[in-house]
């Protein structure tokens, strides 16, 4: 599952900052240009580099961006906040992977995931201005991907007005369709790709422990750096396809606010 991460700064925008919103309610645009080093695909040995651009609209309500989607968050004084987006899933090749789209050679007879539509239900809340919790639920709109749950801790461990320092780490539960629609191997795949038959069933898909560090280098121009390591639970990792069961994702990117 390629996750187009290029603005990290999305956690201090939609959630970081949920635990004291701003009574100003004026819209504003930001845009930026990242770099993602990450594994062809989810399992995948091999790494490749990509360079995205980033462009959001929002109002500390309504948001429009190019990761997330489009969607609603509503943010309370005790810091707690909820959310729902309408986003986009973009799939896996069974080529290699593209600027936007995971994949590889090596999954060639797997057959392509299809994009599709999703919707992301978000619940947090900020107990301190350093410590939150968060949970969402991702479901396909347009094709039948299977269900994901997601549960994150954040913690802030330096801010002030120009640097912000946060770790997480988050769990993703994947239903029986989700895992076996990235992780699977069915009958037809095994035919057209050698890979043994493999039913992954639900569970744990994958554990991500992440640091972000972001700087501001003036009112307007700001920077992030982004790196994750993520394990692969046992229900995935004896895929056939699953080549490595750990890896590291780093970002690095830079934004323009108006």
């Amino acid at each position: 599952m390629k996750e187009i991460k290029i603005a990290i700064a999305t956690l201090v925008i939609l959630s970081f900052s949920s635990q004291a919103a701003s009574e100003n309610a004026t819209p504003s645009v930001t845009i930026g240009l990242g770099a993602q080093y990450a594994p062809e695909y989810t399992g995948a040995d091999k790494y490749n580099t990509n360079v995205l651009p980033y462009i959001e609209w929002s109002n500390d309500t309504w948001f429009l961006n190019s990761e997330k989607g489009a969607g609603y968050t509503r943010q309370f004084d005790n810091g707690i906040y909820i959310g729902q987006a309408l986003g986009y899933s973009v799939g896996r090749t069974d080529k290699g992977s593209s600027w936007i789209q995971e994949g590889s050679k090596k999954l060639k007879g797997m057959g392509k995931i299809k994009p599709a539509l999703t919707s992301t239900t978000t619940a947090g809340w900020w107990i301190t201005p350093w410590v939150g919790f968060e949970g969402n639920v991702i479901a396909p709109l347009t094709d039948s991907q299977g269900m994901q749950y997601n549960v994150k801790v954040n913690l802030v461990l330096f801010n002030n007005d120009t640097d912000t320092l946060t770790v997480s780490s988050e769990g993703k539960y994947g239903d029986a369709r989700f895992n076996n629609t990235w992780f699977g191997v069915n009958e037809r795949q095994n035919t057209n790709s050698g890979y043994r038959k493999y039913n992954a069933g639900s569970g744990m898909s994958s554990i991500d422990y992440t640091i972000n560090w972001q700087h501001a280098f003036t009112d307007s121009w700001s920077g992030y750096a982004d790196f994750r390591y993520t394990t692969l639970p046992n229900r995935v990792n004896r895929s056939p396809i699953v080549k490595k069961d750990d890896y590291i994702t780093f970002t690095i990117g830079a934004l323009y606010n108006f």
